[in-house]
Parts: C-alpha cells; structure tokens; sequence
C-alpha cells in the first residue's frame, strides 16, 4: 500500500537530558576573520517530517530541522534513526547511508551552520514493493521514527509520529514492503534533501 502524501506535520522540540559532554566548537575563516560556531544544542532546535515525494513504487520524505535561536550553529554527519512498528516486526528495521529508491541521492556528510531561524534537512527514502509476505498486519506499521541528531548536546532524541490526516493520506509506512530497509541522507542546508 503506497502512502504518498505527508501534509499532516508533527513538531518537536528536541528535549535531552543533562550530559557532561562538552560542547564542540567550529572555528569558520571568513574574509573578516574566523567566527566560531557552536554545534546545535537540543533546546535550539525542531523537527518536523516534510512533504515527500513518490516515483512508480520509490518514495522518500524529508526531515525538516529548525534553528530557532538568534545566533547560527552546526550539524555534521548523518543522523540516527529508530523505526517503531506497532507490533514486533518479523526482521530489524535499519536505516542505511546509501538511497534506497529513485528519490534522494546517495551524498557526503559535511558540515552544515544553520543560521538563525534557518533550517537544515535529512531525507528517508525507501522502496514499497519488496518483501510482501507479511502483508500489512502491525508487524508491518511503522508508525514512528525516533531520531538522533549527530554532536547534539545535551543528548537528545526526537519522535516523529506517522499520522493519517483528514484525507485519509499519511499514515504508517510498511516496512517489510521496503524490504525492512530505509536509505538517510547526511544532514544538509536547507528544507530539500539532495534529489537523484
């Protein structure tokens, strides 16, 4: 069953608990000299699931992330991603640093600064037509995604629910219709993960 339209958004701070950790800096030379840059902290940021997009069986959203703070800041790297389905799904769920439909482009991680109010993004892609002997029981439903953003402090984690909106659209993704494997972008500027 494909699920090709995510209007409805979920938002959420990302919230940590206290870490010993200390916050990294980034020093960026500029023609006016070198400004430092901190790495994002959770109390900074929010996330939210984009529209995504579909192709023929390939399908892939983004993963918006907001600065809502006054001052820039960075990521760096690919983010960590946790699949719940509803009920115990028959194989491990993984996220893969490789595209894994017709949607987003495999990329390089690199250092993103995410201005103030400005935003940054990662895309899950993924294939709907692989493994279909389970069918689409709740063994099947991924009905959220926990993430993890990279150098973060404090540590954090974000859920973003998969809801059906007003449509009938949206909804929870098949994960053993992906064949139990979704592809992730490194984390780049802007709303639009890097497109094939």
């Amino acid at each position: 069953m494909k699920r090709m339209s995510r209007s409805v958004v979920t938002f959420l701070t990302l919230a940590g608990v206290a870490s010993a950790a200390p916050i990294n800096l980034i020093a960026l030379t500029t023609t006016a000299g070198t400004t430092t840059v901190h790495v994002c902290s959770a109390s900074a940021l929010t996330i939210a699931e984009g529209n995504g997009g579909a192709a023929a069986g390939n399908l892939g959203f983004p993963v918006l992330i907001t600065n809502h703070r006054s001052t820039a800041c960075s990521l760096d790297g690919f983010p960590t991603v946790t699949a719940h389905t509803r009920a115990a799904s028959p194989h491990p769920v993984t996220f893969v640093h490789t595209s894994r439909s017709q949607i987003y482009a495999t990329a390089k991680a690199k250092l993103v600064v995410v201005a103030p109010k400005g935003t940054a993004s990662f895309g899950v892609s993924f294939v709907d037509a692989l493994d279909q002997q389970y069918g689409d029981g709740p063994r099947c439903l991924m009905n959220s995604i926990t993430v993890h953003l990279p150098g973060v402090a404090p540590l954090s984690k974000a859920t973003i629910s998969f809801a059906t909106n007003s449509a009938g659209y949206g909804g929870p993704i098949n994960s053993c219709f992906t064949g139990f494997k979704f592809g992730l972008t490194p984390i780049v500027k802007g709303s639009v993960p890097p497109y094939k």
